[in-house]
């Protein structure tokens, strides 16, 4: 198999909007107890938003699926090239 069939693009896209859409999703459960307060119409500083949303613990959450996701992503594609490169047809 030869490096160059690999479309490592598509692969790092897929990975960033999976990585962005787990960052929305810890923000806003992070930050619900800020956003119930803000609906009713005292809203906090963006400062105590950001300093209970993005933790160490969260970071390093968020470093570690999207390492998964990529090499899921990677793996996943090898295995597909190796199986459309193998089957005689």
């Amino acid at each position: 198999m030869e490096a160059a069939n690999i479309p490592y693009q598509k692969i790092i896209i897929r990975t960033l909007l999976k990585v962005l859409l787990m960052i929305v999703i810890i923000f806003t459960i992070n930050s619900w107890p800020s956003i119930k307060q803000s609906f009713s119409g005292s809203v906090p500083p963006l400062g105590y938003w950001l300093d209970h949303s993005f933790k160490l613990s969260n970071i390093i959450l968020i470093l570690g699926f999207g390492a998964y996701f990529y090499y899921k992503d990677l793996t996943d594609t090898k295995e597909a090239l190796n199986k459309s490169t193998d089957s005689p047809e």
